[in-house]
């Protein structure tokens, strides 16, 4: 019961009184065409779940998860893994010495984004992931990767609220699909524009369902690498643009604009260090 009371606070936080007869007659619509899918044939295991006898498939609500009472669950999108192969033909389009980054996946969910971006030589693959359910199943799915499949230097998931995780030193390849709204990605933003200014680190951003790609843009430093119907790559301007003048837009000015009556995610500056902990 008390998660029944739970489950009914995040939806009126996160969707406000306006937003809830739309959201209860898209619900409505959701449970007939489930109920109508019921008298047709499953769907077929996972191939990927079944290569590497791995747990990544299905999809997750915010609402069913452990994370419900959190302030930043209201800007978190469900759980909805992206395929290995939309992850390697984006990697594949990077010309870049692997070894000379880390991987980031923020959102990693079970992890299957981080076991494909395993298959290539980065230097680390890290995933981070702020539900600690998901987070443990993904720890499992690391563990049964195979030596003879992996090619990373390491593979870990880190339990992480994305905005408050410290980036590795490094250049950095970062993974996004589509896994929160402006509040947290205009923080995450804020820490990948200070890890390129002070340190001149390269940033390459895979985007996947890019819903709220101003966010980057705005923030000057990147310039568009690949675009897709359903992906964007950015990388890290060279030159003036992405040096030590560049612009800095204030993460609550990107929120105002990007997504109007929302509102604000309190700003702090508490890190998660590489265990997932606070310093």
């Amino acid at each position: 019961m008390a998660r029944r009371f739970a489950q009914l606070r995040y939806v009126v936080r996160r969707h406000r009184q306006s937003g809830l007869i739309r959201l209860v007659t898209h619900n409505a619509a959701y449970h007939i065409r489930r109920l109508a899918r019921q008298n047709r044939r499953s769907s077929p295991p996972d191939g990927f779940d079944q290569e590497h006898g791995t747990d990544t498939a299905g999809n997750r609500s915010i609402a069913s998860l452990d994370v419900i009472e959190l302030p930043e669950a209201q800007y978190a999108v469900h759980y909805e893994p992206s395929s290995a192969e939309v992850v390697r033909r984006a990697l594949g389009k990077l010309s870049i010495d692997a070894a000379g980054f880390t991987f980031v996946d923020f959102g990693s969910g079970k992890g299957k984004v981080l076991l494909a971006a395993a298959s290539f030589p980065f230097k680390e693959v890290i995933g981070v992931e702020f539900s600690r359910e998901l987070h443990e199943i993904a720890l499992s799915n690391i563990a049964r990767l195979r030596p003879a499949v992996s090619r990373a230097g390491k593979v870990s998931s880190i339990h992480c609220e994305a905005s408050a995780f410290a980036l590795p030193n490094g250049n950095l390849v970062c993974y996004f699909n589509n896994p929160f709204g402006p509040p947290v990605i205009a923080r995450v933003v804020r820490r990948l524009v200070a890890h390129h200014r002070d340190h001149g680190y390269q940033i390459i951003v895979i985007y996947a369902v890019p819903r709220h790609r101003d966010i980057f843009e705005d923030a000057v430093i990147f310039e568009i690498l690949d675009e897709t119907s359903d992906t964007v790559i950015l990388t890290t301007r060279r030159g003036p643009a992405g040096g030590a003048r560049a612009r800095i837009t204030p993460p609550t000015r990107l929120i105002a604009s990007s997504y109007g009556g929302l509102g604000k995610l309190p700003m702090n500056d508490d890190e998660c260090d590489q265990h997932g902990d606070k310093d």
